[in-house]
């Protein structure tokens, strides 16, 4: 295994592939699953990654390509892989995972080290109400300071919405420039200077017997800012102007000479003004805002960010961060390595540099991969070139290029390359396919220019596809705005009433169906206001006025409990609710919901998981379908319209501007970050493109546009490659469910591992066990008393938190496990006139322990510790024996005894440990 190593992996090369052999030959060398931090960027894909590790180690020896990837790492024989394939899936599914998103790991370091900037450890994490935060900061400003607000946004011609946006822009780059204090009366002063050589011109060309009407209208100007919206004092000399040429002469030649540098002391003035004063009152607002977001208890992401790098960079070491952080990392892998953005290596920096120090008693390793072609993110922050940066400033790592192409087949994967290999100042790889055939179709459709039937050509193909053996299910349609895919999904569903169509889009939460009827109706049972009622029956489909009966207390009841009565009566229940369920724990009150759920910032989620997939170039990133269609463009991309030029030398900030009109004519510098920026613009769409063209397995169909098509940029044409491919999988194409039924994800990690013995039903391909066992925990934590009443209640509370990852079945079943053991007369003589503790912490020679249980009669200790597993194991006894001698050091007695308490399906088991 290569100690550091660097895969630039095109799309379809095997990239989690990768990450998965090097992950389980770490395993194989030793290496704890607590001490290997995995890094990605979304949810999902660390959810996918914990997932797929597993699946790969339990059927170990099934799969030949991963078998031999592991044999050639680990320099292991076959043999000597399976023969501990049964030690490395126990190693993986008993210890506490280190896969993490960035974003995540980085919250984690802040709640370890939150005192250290005042902030309380259960802080929230959530968007700003911009509205109320702007109206706060504004009221706390000073009068000197708010007329500095006022001058600026007058100056700027800026909303404060605007500006505010702007602060929100500093906080995510966090770069910094040092104030410098501008006297703003100086600008008025510069401008009056600039005008009177402007005044000298126009008066020479009006007086020009020879000058032209045109000439005379280029000198019509009364004012500053009117002789700016002209453009010929931006030519060398007068002369090159031509309207000006027949009669430009020594004195016109002068004015105009003299006028430039009048107007190029005016932009060094006012953009160094500019510049300045929107950092210092950035300053101000920066301040300000961790002020108000520490009375609130509640950070952004980029709060986040901000506040652990400064922890990393001035208060905290890197060996005090691991003790903290309870595990000293020896290996780190970063997945899509391209999106990083520079705060983030920052951040991850010291833990890198501390691997690649070396360590001759202990392997350390530093893995990333990732492909600069797919870096689609710059505009959230990613820097594609800290993929290469970091491999040339590290010389002890290796960089390989993946260019195999498991995904496409080879029509496919020799169009793309006969796109991309021409281009000049592009890294490109040729990419070679394993699979053979393939069909590709460049469709030029007049129809994309029209209004109301824009997409009626994609719609007669979807057609002719089911026609000729594609399964609808196969078919993804990537577009470039979510406005696409809305527009494409009602028209597609008006033309194929019948036809499953999914979506997957980023909206807000409260703007989902049945989520909007849930809080018409919570706000018609709280201000009796027919609109309301009259909002949920439209949304549930009924006709209007028709009454709605719902029987619940709103002020007896839990919030939750409101809304899980509301949907359930409404017949709304979806993943969307129950999102809306584990959301709605920020409200405090039914009141606090009433007037703040429309502030709401949570995301969408999409039920669909079949059907034709509508969804953006920019979802579709990391995705793979069978069939194809990318549409062009609709319409024109908007114009950058950010105030703020950030110019990077590679990954180091150059220089910060503010945009200024004709500020490239008088600044050298600045006309040159222009051009550097427009040139890494021209990559992003490059890019775009490539992730685009790179999602189809089989068949790829690109509908472009005759005129100002974005295909064009890549010197695409209508054409025809190969025979389109049928389905192998085949089912009904026209099968669209009433209602969608919500079935749980069952995915991610937890400390507290669990094994399923439940031989109903097959999950042994899934981490489906960490969540049943959180889940019963949480029960038995919740636990008011022992008592079939107050189980009642658990059950419920861990519904509400849980909902989302098991079953109303699962729920169920725990609730059996605890009764049996709450039915227990052995249990139940111990529990007997004793105080009890429900997860009590402790800390012991130096590490932090957790008792499920602690009771206490009289001067005597009982530690009981749920488990619910098969096995009783003996590990299990050598940790309670741990907990006991704890407890007797610090209670200063032997009056303690240990107890195991096993919950299983159909008995429970309350074994003493021996003396």
């Amino acid at each position: 295994m290569k100690q550091y190593l660097a895969l630039k992996a095109s799309a379809g090369s095997g990239k989690t592939f990768a990450l998965t052999v090097r992950y389980i030959t770490l395993l194989l060398n030793d290496a704890n699953p607590s001490e290997i931090l995995t890094l990605t960027f979304t949810n999902k894909a660390a959810n996918e990654m914990s997932e797929r590790i597993y699946k790969t180690l339990q059927t170990l020896g099934d799969d030949e390509a991963y078998l031999n990837a592991i044999q050639i790492q680990s320099g292991l024989t076959k043999e000597q892989i399976l023969g501990k394939k049964h030690l490395l899936v126990k190693k993986f599914v008993n210890a506490t995972l280190s896969i993490f998103t960035i974003d995540k790991f980085v919250n984690k370091i802040l709640r370890e080290f939150c005192g250290y900037v005042g902030i309380s450890d259960d802080f929230d994490i959530k968007q700003d109400d911009i509205e109320t935060l702007s109206y706060k900061f504004l009221e706390s400003l000073e009068l000197e300071s708010f007329d500095k607000l006022i001058e600026f946004s007058w100056y700027e011609n800026k909303k404060f919405n605007s500006l505010f946006e702007l602060f929100k822009l500093l906080l995510e780059k966090n770069e910094d420039i040092e104030v410098v204090n501008i006297d703003s009366s100086l600008i008025p002063l510069q401008k009056k200077e600039a005008l009177k050589h402007a005044m000298k011109i126009k008066e020479l060309v009006l007086n020009c017997d020879i000058a032209s009407n045109a000439a005379k209208k280029a000198v019509d100007y009364e004012n500053f800012e009117e002789l700016l919206s002209k453009n010929w004092f931006t030519k060398d000399s007068a002369k090159d102007y031509n309207y000006f040429k027949k009669f430009s002469d020594e004195v016109l030649e002068s004015h105009f000479s003299a006028l430039k540098h009048e107007i190029m002391n005016y932009y060094k003035l006012r953009s160094a003004y500019s510049l300045s004063r929107l950092f210092e009152l950035f300053h101000g607002f920066k301040e300000f805002k961790f002020s108000f977001n520490k009375a609130k208890n509640y950070l952004e992401f980029n709060d986040i960010s901000n506040i652990v790098y400064e922890l990393l960079s001035t208060k905290i070491d890197k060996e005090f961060l691991y003790f903290r952080l309870d595990s000293k990392f020896s290996h780190i892998l970063i997945d899509e390595f391209q999106d990083t953005s520079l705060l983030q290596y920052k951040i991850l920096k010291p833990l890198i540099e501390e691997i690649l120090s070396g360590n001759k008693e202990k392997l350390k390793s530093f893995f990333y991969v990732g492909d600069t072609k797919q870096s689609i993110y710059r505009f959230r922050g990613g820097k594609r070139e800290l993929f290469d940066y970091v491999a040339r400033t590290n010389p002890l790592i290796q960089v390989e290029v993946l260019n195999k192409n498991f995904r496409s087949c080879e029509n496919i994967v020799n169009y793309v390359n006969s796109l991309f290999l021409p281009l000049s100042n592009y890294e490109y790889h040729e990419q070679l396919s394993i699979n053979k055939d393939g069909y590709v179709e460049v469709f030029e459709d007049d129809a994309l220019h029209e209004d109301d039937e824009k997409f009626k050509n994609i719609a007669s193909a979807i057609a002719s596809l089911i026609q000729k053996g594609v399964n609808s299910n196969d078919i993804a349609i990537l577009t470039y705005t979510n406005s696409d895919v809305l527009a494409l999904y009602s028209y597609l569903s008006e033309k194929f009433p019948s036809l499953k169509i999914s979506t997957e889009m980023t909206s807000k939460l409260i703007n989902q169906e049945n989520v909007k009827a849930v809080i018409n109706m919570i706000k018609y049972l709280y201000f009796k206001e027919e609109i309301y009622r009259q909002n949920v029956n439209a949304l549930i489909g009924k006709e209007p006025f028709s009454k709605l009966e719902i029987e619940v207390d709103l002020y007896k009841n839990s919030l939750q409990e409101v809304i899980k009565i509301v949907a359930t009566t409404l017949k709304v229940m979806d993943d969307n609710v129950i999102k809306l369920l584990e959301e709605s724990s920020s409200f405090e009150t039914i009141v606090d919901f009433v007037y703040e759920i429309d502030k709401l910032e949570a995301s969408i989620l999409n039920s669909e998981q079949t059907g034709l997939q509508i969804l953006t170039i920019f979802k579709s990133k990391g995705l793979e379908f069978q069939t194809v269609f990318l549409l062009d463009r609709i319409k024109r991309k908007n114009a950058d319209r950010s105030s703020l030029l950030f110019e990077y030398d590679e990954v180091f900030l150059k220089n910060i501007y503010y945009k200024i009109k004709n500020l490239e004519y008088y600044n050298e510098d600045y006309k040159k970050a222009l051009q550097k920026e427009k040139a890494l613009s021209f990559d992003d769409e490059l890019n775009i493109l490539y992730v685009a063209l790179t999602r189809a397995k089989q068949n790829l169909i690109i509908f472009k546009k005759k005129d100002k098509s974005v295909f064009d940029i890549l010197g695409i044409k209508p054409l025809k490659i190969g025979e389109l491919i049928a389905s192998t999988k085949k089912s009904i194409n026209y099968e669209k469910s009433d209602k969608v039924k919500y079935h749980p994800l069952s995915l991610g990690t937890q400390d507290n591992i669990i094994k399923k013995e439940d031989d109903e039903s097959d999950y042994s391909n899934s981490l489906y066990n960490r969540y049943f066992g959180l889940a019963t925990h949480y029960c038995l934590e919740m636990l008011g008393d022992f008592t079939i009443k107050s189980l009642k209640k658990s059950i419920s509370l861990a519904l509400f938190k849980y909902s989302s990852y098991l079953s109303k079945e699962d729920f169920v079943k725990i609730e059996n496990r605890v009764s049996l053991m709450l039915e227990d007369k052995s249990f139940q003589e111990l529990i007997k006139d004793a105080t009890f503790t429900s997860e009590q912490s402790i800390i012991y020679n130096g590490e932090i322990k957790i008792i499920d249980l602690l009771l206490q009669k009289e001067n005597r200790y009982y530690i009981l510790d749920y488990k619910t597993t098969k096995e009783e194991l003996k590990e299990h006894e050598t940790q309670v024996r741990s907990y006991v001698k704890a407890i007797k050091d610090i209670v200063k007695s032997d009056e303690v005894e240990g107890y195991l308490l096993y919950l299983k399906p159909d008995e429970f088991i309350m074994k003493k440990l021996k003396e």
